[in-house]
């Protein structure tokens, strides 16, 4: 056992699944960060303190998010960084609702930034199960109502279930 107090566990159960799904312990509203570092190492320093990762977590993810930008420039602009699976303890996605939006590398792109609205931040320990995370959470966050579904939204628990929600349920 880790020590991650039972309210911090993914919701649906006491033991954790394989697949992550979205724990709003670890989600942000509106955080003061104002740099794609910023947002990184806020979310690996939650994750961490709540047992989620290593301490090798954070500048691994900001390293890998350096090296291969995660921006998405979807109808809702996003950005899904992840890194290797020895820096995760447990699974969990972390998401952040940025007001102002602040700019992530392209994903693919050739050094152009997009201004990121929402962050989804993996934390995997299953890497044949990453592939197929990454394909859904992408075309779920492709929703052209994303940006209505999040304008609501006022605190992490309605943020983590909003997400979810688009995502749909672990293995689905």
């Amino acid at each position: 056992m880790t020590g991650v107090p039972e309210s911090d566990l993914p919701s649906g159960g006491g033991a954790p699944d394989d697949e992550p799904r979205v724990v709003a312990a670890l989600s942000l509203v509106r955080p003061p960060v104002s740099t794609a570092q910023d947002v990184l190492e806020t979310v690996a320093a939650l994750a961490l303190e709540r047992g989620f990762v290593r301490p090798t977590f954070a500048q691994a993810l900001v390293d890998r998010e350096r090296q291969h930008p995660t921006g998405l420039p979807t109808p809702t602009p996003v950005a899904i960084p992840h890194t290797d699976v020895e820096h995760v303890v447990r699974p969990a996605l972390a998401a952040v609702l940025l007001d102002p939006p602040v700019a992530f590398g392209e994903m693919g792109g050739m050094g152009s930034d997009v201004a990121v609205r929402l962050v989804v931040v993996l934390m995997v320990t299953d890497p044949a199960g990453q592939v197929g995370l990454l394909s859904r959470l992408i075309t779920a966050l492709r929703a052209p109502d994303l940006g209505s579904v999040l304008a609501d939204v006022q605190e992490p628990d309605g943020l983590a279930a909003a997400v979810q929600g688009l995502i749909g349920p672990p293995g689905a």
